[in-house]
């Protein structure tokens, strides 16, 4: 068995490990950075946002072909095919260039070597990497865990069938089926399911809770569920599913509501029902290190039980997002160099769920501050008489901005409409610096442009006043 040493060994190459270990090795650290897949990347990179938003533009683009008339442009476009084979071939080709230049970019910094390979805990200061070219021990002075999540499997009878698939296998599916169910309503289910109807596909979600997007604000969650029913993507919710049946080159899909037996048939079942943290064969019962199904248990600056050991990104648990476990690894870095540290606040959070039209996301929701007991209000903004939106004709959307009402600070923004996501970012900096509705109220936002809406909402809550 090779053996070798170093200061820091990171577990994990994705968002919450790479930006960590290249930014200690920076530092002039000594860092092995150890990875289990093929490559640099993680989740987000090779299952996860990345191409399924490669496929949500190819959905988007048929969409915008099938309407093109509307807009004035070559009535008669019909029924655009979907030639998959080459939009799996687009797929491939900006992972691998995003992941080979991961790598080079690491390859770049003398102090830093990487390990492909599963990592397992030999004790609190050694591990062992079974890779290619067969194990490596590896002895380290502090380690951090940052192996992601993975997706949380179906027990139930069936379960295991063909064509169930996990978001990670859909990824790489061979063809657009002609039917799909989707069980789960939440941000992953919502996304693969407009983007298949998009390109073509008939889909039915089938969600246990009362509701779909349980963390997302109420009003702009429901909204969203009746346009998803109005494209013709049947939600049901309160379902309880029995069990799958093989049927043909597909499946039947047993299900319950309110006791009611029902069944749905479909080419390919997604099941998105949850991510757990990716913590077996760590060999974590050979250190310190606690645990649970919901993540390794960490202090306010991601310490572990082993004062040596730290974890950052979905492993820790929610929330499960690459810019999340950017910001945990990025405050995690200043602060095993030594540095000054600000780790990231779940109230400061932002995020988009990439749905059609995109929903975005930042700091509280209405129902988050009133649980935190706070006295809030919130000012509302209908896209309908945005100019941005009618001129994309995507005048279909709803901006909330939540604040206190003794001083106006912002708390959450909100919003539902197609380029929300473009929003975030000044949504994001304002609940983080602690902004008032006055501050949007004053600036001066181009026009016309969908962050105009912030200052209109604004404005309005305040009377005019500024």
């Amino acid at each position: 068995m090779k053996t070798m040493t170093t200061d820091i060994v990171v577990i994990g190459g994705g968002p919450g490990g790479t930006p960590l270990a290249m930014g200690a090795a920076k530092a002039g650290r000594q860092v092995v950075l150890v990875e289990a897949g093929a490559g640099l990347g993680g989740t987000c990179l090779f299952h996860g946002c990345i191409p399924s938003k490669i496929f949500r533009e190819a959905a988007i683009l048929r969409y915008h072909v099938e309407r093109a008339a509307r807009l004035g442009i070559g009535g008669g476009l019909g029924d655009p095919a979907v030639d998959w084979p080459t939009i799996e071939k687009r797929r491939e080709t900006i992972l691998a260039k995003r992941s080979g230049a991961a790598l080079a970019n690491a390859r770049k910094i003398p102090s830093l070597s990487v390990l492909f390979g599963k990592a397992r805990f030999l004790d609190s200061h050694r591990i062992v990497v079974e890779g290619p070219e067969g194990p490596t021990e590896v002895g380290f002075e502090r380690a951090v865990i940052a192996t992601g999540s993975v997706s949380r499997k179906l027990e139930l009878p069936g379960a295991d069938g063909h064509g169930i698939l996990s978001s990670e296998r859909l990824i790489s599916t061979d063809r657009v089926p002609s039917r799909m169910a989707v069980i789960g309503g939440g941000p992953i289910g919502v996304e693969m399911a407009q983007i298949f109807s998009l390109l073509g596909t008939k889909v039915t979600i089938l969600e246990a809770l009362p509701s779909i997007l349980t963390p997302v604000d109420r009003t702009l969650a429901q909204r969203l569920q009746l346009l998803l029913e109005q494209d013709g993507i049947p939600v049901h919710t309160g379902v309880k599913i029995d069990r799958f049946e093989p049927s043909g080159t597909g499946q039947k899909v047993h299900y319950s509501v309110d006791g009611a037996a029902r069944t749905l048939e479909a080419d390919i079942v997604l099941a998105v029902v949850g991510r757990l943290p990716n913590i077996e064969g760590l060999g974590l019962d050979n250190t310190k290190v606690r645990y649970s199904s919901k993540g390794i248990q960490v202090d306010g600056r991601l310490r572990t039980a082993e004062p040596h050991i730290w974890a950052s990104g979905d492993v820790v648990g929610q929330p499960m997002f690459a810019h999340w476990a950017t910001a945990q690894a990025q405050a995690l870095t200043a602060d095993l160099l030594g540095r000054p540290a600000s780790f990231p606040a779940v109230e400061h959070n932002s995020a988009v769920i990439f749905s059609h039209p995109e929903l975005g996301m930042a700091g509280l929701t209405e129902e988050g501050a009133r649980e935190r007991g706070w006295d809030v209000r919130v000012a509302e903004y209908n896209y309908a008489i945005d100019a941005r939106a009618q001129i994309a004709d995507e005048a279909e959307g709803l901006l909330r901005i939540v604040y206190r009402s003794d001083d106006a600070t912002i708390v959450g923004v909100h919003a539902l409409v197609e380029g929300a996501a473009d929003l975030m970012g000044e949504a994001a900096l304002a609940v983080a610096t602690g902004a008032k509705l006055g501050d949007f109220a004053r600036t001066i936002h181009p026009h016309p442009t969908l962050t105009e809406s912030f200052g209109i909402c604004a404005s309005a809550a305040l009377g005019g006043r500024k």
